[in-house]
């Protein structure tokens, strides 16, 4: 009994820290789920007639949901993945719920994808917002930040074609609200990790290198990372059967049959600064205006701005963040931000992974951009007013180009 009311007690008060619990974070949240279920219901009605193919970037769930037979996805719920470990094992719940409705001959498997979307995106938002209040922003200095965290309808669109960066997106964001708040709870750290890392293994490597960083290594750190891995490794030892398959066939060799896909990239003839620019750096804040909705699929050329007033906005967007992790270099968050966004830049710059789809990926640090500028605002008082209404125009010019992209490429 008192496992169980410990169970309960711990349950409560992880509840208790992500809910919306203020009147406020509720008009929030309800506003969140409006404005994105406004662009999935968009995409949905306009888009999907014009033929637009369902698994634009190849991960999308929705293909899976569709068309596999429930006895498959079952079997690739566990199946190894050392990429993505326990993507499908998470998204498991939705596929249930999407064959229960085929068997009874309704197909609304796009409704259901966007929906989960919807709710997460929305979510993801909150904790944004609960995280900057947390900050001791003001709830219009909070609720300007969430808008301009709203305008980046490359990733809203980025978000609902691809589930597995959602899903990183949702974890990852309720992590550091716990982190900010200095929430410590054996439950949560088991419930997060298995998110985090299931989603996507280098969030591990992520989160381990932001330890060493911050909290070094000492007994209760290591104690702590004992006890957040349990529930992540009982699930996970349940896909070795499906590598010991792999090892025995072997059609190509033991290292792929471990490694899978992983192993499957390529450099890029274009230089290495364009892309930084035009692509890891750009197009996951403003659409170039030639791609919009469709900039996931393949082209020869890599897409410019048709003008460059357009990278004023983004300039000024990361000169800021540049401001605040040099003013704030001291800060937790700064760090937790600079090993997620450092490690995406080594990887496909160092390593050269996925180098011409660098922006297929920010979805593992962009919810960051307003969070540390909301640092920025917090240590830096005496200027929140002019920064405020700097940022308010980058947030209009964004929206407005944004939003007029996004539904010229319906």
């Amino acid at each position: 009994m008192k496992k169980l009311k410990s169970l309960k007690n711990s349950f409560s008060e992880i509840w208790h820290i992500l809910r919306p619990a203020s009147k406020c974070e509720k008009i929030v949240f309800l506003s969140l789920l409006l404005y994105f279920a406004a662009i999935a219901i968009s995409f949905f009605i306009v888009a999907l007639p014009k033929g637009i193919p369902l698994g634009m970037l190849g991960y999308d769930t929705a293909g899976h949901l569709e068309y596999e037979p429930i006895m498959i996805s079952c079997d690739n719920m566990l199946k190894w993945n050392l990429r993505h470990p326990l993507y499908r094992f998470l998204f498991f719940p939705i596929i249930i719920i999407n064959e229960g409705f085929l068997q009874a001959g309704i197909n609304i498997t796009w409704p259901i994808f966007l929906t989960t979307s919807t709710w997460m995106l929305s979510c993801s938002g909150l904790f944004i917002f609960k995280i900057l209040r947390s900050l001791q922003l003001s709830a219009k200095e909070s609720s300007l930040l969430l808008l301009f965290f709203c305008c980046f309808a490359h990733v809203i669109m980025l978000s609902i074609q691809v589930d597995t960066f959602v899903i990183s997106m949702f974890f990852c964001s309720a992590m550091t609200l716990l982190y900010v708040r200095q929430f410590n709870n054996k439950l949560s750290d088991c419930f997060l990790f298995l998110g985090i890392t299931g989603t996507t293994s280098t969030n591990f490597i992520k989160f381990c290198i932001y330890l060493l960083l911050e909290e070094k290594i000492n007994k209760n750190t290591f104690i702590r990372f004992l006890n957040s891995i349990p529930l992540f490794c009982l699930i996970f030892a349940l896909t070795i059967p499906n590598l010991i398959t792999r090892l025995i066939e072997r059609p190509r060799g033991y290292l792929y049959a471990i490694m899978g896909d992983s192993l499957n990239f390529r450099g890029s003839d274009i230089s290495h600064w364009k892309l930084f620019i035009e692509n890891f750096i750009s197009d996951p804040l403003l659409f170039h205006h030639t791609t919009g909705i469709i900039y996931s699929q393949e082209s020869i050329h890599l897409p410019t701005y048709a003008s460059l007033w357009y990278y004023f906005p983004i300039g000024i967007i990361f000169l800021l963040i540049l401001f605040s992790v040099i003013l704030n270099y001291r800060k937790p968050i700064i760090h937790l931000f600079c090993c997620c966004f450092g490690f995406d830049l080594f990887m496909h710059f160092g390593i050269g992974y996925g180098i011409e789809e660098g922006r297929l990926f920010c979805g593992h640090w962009l919810f960051f951009i307003p969070i540390v500028i909301g640092v920025l605002f917090a240590n830096q008082k005496g200027i929140r007013k002019p920064l405020s209404a700097v940022l308010a125009t980058c947030t209009i010019i964004m929206l407005i180009t944004n939003l007029f992209h996004f539904f010229l490429s319906l």
